[in-house]
């Protein structure tokens, strides 16, 4: 029993002293090995020409180094010359990797190691070779990005692909607001009656044009408001019955309407409006070289003071392009003057006693303005004018129907009924003091 525990021991000890000295000469063998690697290896980088087969470590390092450019800046200063402008020092573009000592990565070390070697050898004693700067390169150097120890992160990680945190909202648009509006209706139009010389009502024919024009300048803020109208309307037509000229002026007016108002309450305001008319060109009788009226005779001018205007807007949600807007300005005092500039038109004829060129009325006055559209297409507009000096009545009533055929033809139906009871004026035997004026044409028509 003794005996065999003595063999043991002698055993153990005979291996152990095996293994002690196989660990010393595999030791001095790296020590060897780095010694003739770092300076063999580092040579092909200092002399190039002399090894130009370098080791390559495929196996641990995917980017070699030592095959890149290398780019320097200020982060080696321990040189033997001092530093001038002309030697401008950078760091490598691919800096090594920093692994620990281990013996799994005692290859890759080594390779670090000579990469440190050459890349003080070079700052040390060849400046010369160095050929980048900073300066070369406009952009800047990504630096490269440690991979984290949790790599299940970006696996579950939901890239939205922008920064909405960090985005700046984006400013609110405010339209700047519209107190002034502006629209327009134009119109020419023509009609055209041909009636044979033995038609049995008899009759002649005759060729009709209507011109309209028509401009509304308003302007409404808080509870202020003020509304233009500009018109000019002009109809001509041909009278073969007339021996002294083939053509009659059917009407010739230039009219402006405006009106104030400030809110009262609800759709209503307080209001005063003013009404300018007159004409353009002379109107005859017909056979008579003589002209009944001018430019600026008559001339109207109408002034309605301390009155109350209502105004509704409504919409039809249920018919499309339905609307229906009606303006009513009452006026218990206003002023009408009337006057005749040219002397050679007679004054008797607009109610101007015998000797005078003008004549003021004071009064009441009433103005109702409706602009109805049954659809986006069909639209009537009305207005009636209506004023009293409680002697005499002057009433207007204007009624006009669009029916257009496309944006620039359409057809309309145009009906003047005009009241005057001025004694100066004589009373017709069928319609008494009413005037009565209508007209339906085709032709060009443009609104915006």
């Amino acid at each position: 029993m003794t005996l065999f525990f003595k063999q043991s021991f002698r055993s153990i000890l005979f291996f152990l002293f095996l293994f002690l000295i196989s660990i010393k000469i595999h030791s001095q063998e790296q020590a060897q090995d780095s010694i003739a690697y770092s300076k063999s290896d580092i040579s092909w980088l200092i002399y190039p020409e002399q090894n130009p087969d370098p080791i390559i470590y495929k196996d641990t390092v995917i980017l070699y180094s030592p095959y890149f450019p290398i780019i320097f800046d200020a982060a080696h200063l321990n040189l033997s010359r001092p530093l001038t402008p002309e030697c401008q020092l950078t760091k490598p573009l691919f800096p090594p990797f920093r692994i620990a000592h281990h013996k799994l990565f005692s290859n890759v070390n080594k390779k670090n190691t000579i990469d440190l070697l050459a890349y003080d050898y070079l700052i040390k004693y060849n400046i010369p070779q160095i050929k980048y700067t900073r300066a070369n390169f406009q952009g800047k150097i990504d630096t490269i990005e440690e991979i984290p120890s949790n790599i299940f992160h970006f696996l579950f990680k939901i890239d939205s692909g922008n920064d909405g945190d960090n985005a700046s909202k984006p400013e609110r648009f405010r339209p700047k607001r519209r107190y002034w509006t502006l629209n327009g209706d134009h119109k020419i139009q023509l009609s055209q009656n041909f009636i044979s010389n033995n038609w049995y009502q008899g009759g002649v024919e005759n060729l009709n044009l209507l011109n309209m024009h028509t401009l509304n300048f308003n302007y409404k803020k808080n509870k202020f408001q003020s509304n233009h109208t500009l018109e000019w309307r002009f109809s001509i037509y041909t009278n073969p019955n007339d021996t002294v000229r083939i053509y009659r002026i059917g009407e010739d007016m230039v009219r402006t309407y405006s009106n104030f108002g400030f809110q009262a309450f609800n759709n209503w305001y307080y209001s005063a409006n003013i009404e300018i008319k007159t004409q353009i060109f002379k109107n005859f009788d017909q056979n008579s070289p003589d002209a009944f009226s001018s430019a600026f005779s008559p001339l109207y001018v109408n002034i309605g003071l301390f009155g109350m205007r209502y105004q509704i807007d409504k919409t039809y949600p249920k018919v499309k392009g339905k609307k229906l807007t009606l303006s009513t300005d009452i006026s218990p005092f206003s002023i009408q003057y009337i006057t005749v500039l040219n002397k050679n038109i007679d004054p008797q004829r607009f109610g101007i006693d015998e000797g005078k060129r003008s004549i003021r009325n004071f009064g009441s006055k009433v103005n109702i303005k409706l602009d109805f559209n049954m659809n986006k297409n069909v639209k009537l507009n009305s207005r009636f004018d209506y004023f009293t000096n409680y002697k005499n009545v002057t009433a207007e009533f204007e009624n006009k129907l669009d029916m257009p055929i496309n944006r620039y033809f359409s057809t309309t139906l145009y009906l003047y009924i005009r009241y005057d009871d001025n004694s100066q004026l004589t009373k017709d035997k069928d319609l008494g003091y009413f005037q009565l004026n209508e007209l339906l044409t085709l032709g060009f028509s443009y609104k915006w």
